[in-house]
């Protein structure tokens, strides 16, 4: 889960990285997307160990709302 967590990071700011050197936004919604599945990551692992009363109800929410953002913007 760890190397997905900094995979998906890496990803997120590398193609947000490209953009904003070439000035070529076309990539934005993958980015978008990458980061709330990195969002969700966090929450479910926040679930996992601390249970209801933690982050998680933060960031699930606020995951499943960049995903439809970003779906929505493709």
């Amino acid at each position: 889960m760890k190397i997905i967590k900094i995979i998906l990071a890496l990803a997120a700011m590398g193609i947000s990285a490209y953009g904003l050197i070439t000035k070529d936004f076309s990539y934005g919604p993958v980015s978008s997307l990458l980061l709330g599945i990195f969002f969700a990551l966090i929450a479910i692992e926040e679930f996992k160990t601390k249970g209801k009363n933690s982050w998680a109800m933060f960031f699930m929410p606020v995951s499943l709302i960049i995903i439809v953002m970003a779906l929505f913007s493709f």
